[in-house]
């Protein structure tokens, strides 16, 4: 019998990115799994209520709402689990869509083959189908080393290169995280690590989480076999891309202070604020040379990166 699942969606504002979801969900072959969707109204009522434009009988399955009068990705999660029924969880952000060619049952049968498997993410894409970035390794000083010396970029090209071309593998393996934009949790696995960390305010609840369920002997797993469309802020403004981008890496350095100590926390500051400035002259180089909107709004980011380096926000 087909595992049924409680997905578990969290909105901020954005109703009409849920309705967009949705819609893709009862479109998709995988329907008839789909139990039901649990949509928490992030900072309710400040940002909306998706009850206005959302209509529960539309749909062939269940449609419950939460309202949270918190901001946190984490306690949307929370909130919106505690609420879910089935045994099978799907985390989401309001900002993804299910492409029809795509099953979900490989994420699902994958978490229920191995009793030892917590967490199973697939590889998300952008709109127009380029690879996306979902899963990772732990920050850590040595990434802010890798960071320094570029070779994350250099390899996240190869990748992208080998994606188009529909070279990369497709088998499953494991991963330190998966992206919270699209997780797929075995119940037992959320409960005993008592749900995601609410101290995490924007950005990082992903890869704690994922850190801890290792440490309680829980696996994640990437399967690369199914994708998951991810707009990542496609929509948003400079000015907002770089704030979020500055919450990120304040969110990295609470991560590896929590995890590795303050003395280490330090120094990965320190590596990742030459990266910043590093990286800051190059974009900008590019841009100017290149005419580039893309590397120009890398550069912009990093630049605002730099300076809070400078001024010891990162």
């Amino acid at each position: 019998m087909d595992k049924q699942l409680s997905i578990v969606i969290v909105n901020y504002g954005t109703p009409d990115l849920v309705l967009n979801f949705l819609k893709s969900a009862q479109n998709n072959a995988d329907s008839s799994i789909i139990s039901e969707v649990v949509i928490v109204d992030n900072e309710y009522p400040n940002k909306g209520d998706s009850r206005k434009i959302i209509i529960p009988g539309s749909f062939s399955f269940k449609i419950q709402f939460v309202q949270n009068l918190e901001k946190s990705y984490a306690s949307g999660v929370n909130r919106g689990v505690a609420l879910a029924a089935m045994d099978t969880i799907v985390i989401a952000n309001s900002d993804v869509e299910l492409l029809p060619q795509f099953s979900l049952r490989p994420l699902v049968e994958k978490l229920w083959q191995d009793s030892y498997i917590g967490i199973t993410g697939p590889q998300l894409v952008y709109p127009d189908r380029r690879w996306q970035r979902n899963y990772g390794q732990f920050s850590s000083l040595w990434g802010a080393f890798i960071s320094l010396t570029m070779l994350d970029s250099f390899w996240r090209g190869i990748i992208m290169w080998a994606f188009r071309r529909n070279w990369l593998s497709k088998q499953p393996r494991t991963v330190h995280y998966i992206d919270g934009a699209f997780m797929v949790i075995k119940r037992d696995c959320f409960e005993e690590m008592g749900g995601f960390d609410e101290s995490y305010t924007f950005y990082g609840e992903d890869a704690d989480f994922c850190w801890r369920a290792w440490r309680n002997g829980w696996k994640v797993v990437f399967v690369p076999s199914v994708q998951v469309v991810h707009i990542r802020g496609a929509s948003s403004r400079k000015v907002a891309i770089s704030k979020y981008a500055l919450k990120l890496i304040q969110a990295e350095r609470k991560f590896v202070e929590e995890h590795f100590g303050s003395q280490q926390a330090r120094w990965y500051g320190r590596l990742n604020r030459l990266a910043f400035c590093e990286r800051a002259w190059l974009y900008s180089f590019v841009a100017q040379l290149t005419h580039s909107s893309r590397w120009q709004q890398r550069a912009f980011e990093v630049r605002a990166l730099c300076n809070a380096a400078k001024k010891g926000i990162v």
